[in-house]
């Protein structure tokens, strides 16, 4: 997006400039939205439908106004955090990165609970003691935006001290609660289609070294699932590693792990455990049209986490390699069984 591609204070400039529309807008939003709710409610009487499509679009309208909502009060409180920061000159300081760790975390939830009370999207959250502190690496499964709040959530509901270093991929850019918070933390913003690979790689490393007690995200996929992308993951894979084609060719609800982020990390950072994250339950949430068509959402969103001690991550980066696909295999076989007792 050519966006993408201007000065970080010209882009800066542009969305907040465009804020009071979006607020104006907003306010709009939320008296249609009024309006179409207790048209809704009359429609409602004159169907047997259980959820027709008139109700289904206002959900969705709800959800968008959630989501303005929410981007303003994260400009806002990135506002009042620069302040309280003296101006930029503490962001470095460990409480304040606490702190914007913490607004992050609040931040993150309320769109996941916009998400439950406008598209009755429950998750079933598990147990997430064991992230309570580092080092760490997560690795994450990766099937819409929504799902990019969930290591944030997780570690957040741990309560422990750490803060969260992320791999995001550039176009999150546009979220101007992302861009402000983004730079203010330790992350690393990915150009997906960057010529200098070997650039984004010592990026990426840079966040493993000095993790120390903390933690860093990264979505090993690259982008969401869809068989296109999975049917072209597959031939470059099949052009460089033949061994690894057979292993990897039989996923189903995963796409292959892109190696280069993820190896990079463990090079920088060899005494971090590893955290998986897999969920399914999410893949409803890819596109506008396949929220559109699921809400509201008849079944819960369902979520399994494993830490594996640093001991047994191998050392060599062929059996690394190996030993990803493996534990990628089981987040797949475990989506699978999601799907069939559904």
């Amino acid at each position: 997006m050519k966006l993408l591609q201007l000065p970080t204070l010209i882009r800066r400039s542009i969305i907040i400039i465009f804020l009071p529309v979006a607020l104006i807008l907003l306010y709009s939003v939320l008296i249609l939205f009024f309006l179409l709710f207790c048209f809704g409610l009359l429609l409602s009487t004159l169907t047997d439908s259980r959820e027709n499509t008139f109700l289904r679009l206002y959900r969705v309208i709800a959800m968008i106004t959630w989501y303005l909502l929410m981007e303003c009060l994260g400009v806002f409180s990135a506002g009042a955090l620069w302040i309280l920061s003296g101006g930029g000159l503490l962001k470095n300081v460990r409480w304040m990165q606490r702190l914007h760790g913490k607004v992050q975390y609040r931040w993150t939830s309320g769109l996941l609970f916009g998400a439950k009370i406008f598209l009755n999207a429950n998750i079933d959250f598990p147990d997430c003691s064991t992230l309570r502190s580092g080092p760490m690496i997560i690795i994450s499964q990766h099937r819409s935006f929504f799902d990019a709040c969930l290591p944030s959530v997780l570690v957040g509901k741990a309560k422990g001290t750490l803060v969260l270093r992320h791999v995001l991929k550039s176009e999150l850019l546009l979220s101007p609660s992302l861009d402000l918070f983004g730079h203010r933390l330790p992350n690393y913003f990915v150009t997906r289609k960057s010529s200098n690979r070997d650039q984004e790689i010592d990026a990426i490393r840079s966040l493993g070294i000095g993790l120390d007690g903390d933690a860093c995200v990264i979505f090993p996929e690259g982008t969401f699932y869809s068989r296109r992308r999975f049917a072209a993951s597959l031939a470059e894979i099949e052009k460089t590693d033949s061994e690894r084609f057979l292993r990897v060719k039989n996923l189903r609800n995963v796409l292959p792990v892109r190696t280069g982020g993820i190896l990079a990390l463990l090079d920088a950072t060899p005494y971090s455990d590893l955290v998986v994250i897999g969920h399914s339950g999410f893949e409803r949430f890819s596109s506008f049209r396949e929220i559109f068509h699921n809400v509201p959402f008849t079944s819960p969103i369902k979520i399994i986490l494993k830490r594996i001690p640093h001991t047994e991550i191998p050392a060599d980066d062929s059996d690394r390699v190996r030993f990803l696909d493996e534990q990628w295999q089981s987040i797949d076989l475990w989506n699978e069984e999601i799907r069939q007792f559904s």
